[in-house]
């Protein structure tokens, strides 16, 4: 009798043991496949996507234009490199509206590399058309699809004691979205938001035209006119401001910039003369590349022509010598110049030039 108890309660023992080992056992089970499945997710490199990732939006851009390769904008970080060829025109000097960036897609022509070197790179490597035998290629990714977004905005350089400013140069803000790159070995890297950074393109400042004879094409005086290089300032007028009478210095005859007296600074693809100037109609050749036109004055802010008018005689140290006719100077106050939304300033008194209308 009591060896049967022992028997049944060993035969109990047993099945409880049993139990309890299956229980952790079936926990286990489910640790190891949870495990697994981890591994395979993020082990597995063979067409996924994966995390790696990088940053240039720090590092300052420049650009190349190889007669091989042609036109494109790089970054280089250290031993990594990133290559954005796209055509040059979309770095244009022209703002964007706000919210309406310049859109690329990219393609077999539009291209986006990321190269990893085993070595500093130098832009040197980067721009030679024979490609340097050291640093080496480690790694390299091409995008295959996404789309580049550029933002165009004006640099300006202000001078405090004048106030005058102009336009320096353009900062191209890059961001490309939803860009694939497909790697070496076949793998791919998204990314939704790639920021490229920023690069920056020089404008032509205006020339310096206060050290250059103001002229006119004949004695109506309908504009009057200086050229350098391939710039030219002009300012249309009726005449009436050169009138043959002396003013008071500290009394000169006013006028505002609207719809008769207009200032306008042109850039042209090449030099211009004064025959192109005066020739009616203006030539087509050089093409006119930019125009800016003064804003409109208003009475006593800005915009404003003044005219100091004095004898001219013809020696002009000389008031007993035969008079020839009267100096005609004119002073430009606080005038702004704007293009497509672009402004620059003139400064608060800026020196045009003096003509000398005969007797």
């Amino acid at each position: 009798m009591v060896k049967n108890i022992l028997i049944k309660k060993e035969m109990l023992f047993r099945e409880v043991k049993s139990s309890i080992f299956a229980y952790y056992f079936g926990i286990m089970k489910h640790f190891f496949w949870i495990i697994l499945l981890t591994i395979s997710l993020f082990g597995c490199d063979d067409g996924d996507f994966n995390i790696d990732t990088f940053d240039f939006s720090t590092v300052t851009s420049a650009s190349c234009n190889s007669g091989v390769s042609g036109f494109f904008v790089y970054k280089i970080n250290g031993s990594e490199v990133l290559l954005l060829q796209i055509p040059e025109n979309n770095f244009i000097n022209e703002i964007t509206p706000a919210g309406e960036p310049r859109t690329v897609s990219i393609s077999g022509a539009n291209k986006l590399i990321y190269r990893i070197y085993n070595g500093t790179v130098t832009s040197g490597a980067i721009c030679t058309t024979i490609p340097p035998a050291n640093p080496n290629v480690t790694e390299e990714w091409n995008a295959v699809s996404g789309t580049i977004e550029i933002t165009t905005t004006a640099n300006k350089t202000t001078n405090e004691t004048d106030n005058s400013s102009f336009v320096s140069g353009y900062t191209h803000s890059v961001i490309i979205r939803n860009v694939n790159f497909e790697k070496s070995n076949g793998a791919q890297q998204l990314y939704s938001v790639l920021d490229f950074g920023s690069y920056i393109t020089t404008a032509t400042p205006p020339s310096n035209f206060v050290d250059f004879t103001l002229k006119a094409c004949d004695t109506s005086f309908n504009f009057v006119y200086k050229v350098v290089g391939i710039q030219s300032l002009r300012l249309t007028t009726d005449g009436s401001l050169f009138l043959n009478e002396v003013t008071p210095a500290d009394t000169p005859r006013k006028a505002l910039i609207g719809s008769t007296y207009q200032l306008q600074l042109d850039y042209y693809a090449d030099n211009i003369n004064d025959a192109f100037m005066c020739a009616s109609p203006t030539p087509t050749t050089p093409s006119l590349l930019q125009r800016w036109t003064a804003q409109n004055g208003v009475t006593d802010v800005s915009g404003i022509i003044e005219v100091v008018t004095t004898e001219e005689y013809e020696i002009p140290t000389d008031n007993q010598s035969p008079l020839v006719g009267y100096r005609q100077t004119i002073t430009l106050k606080k005038v702004t110049m704007e293009r497509n939304g672009v402004t620059f300033k003139l400064g608060d008194s800026y020196a045009l030039g003096a003509i000398v209308t005969p007797l």
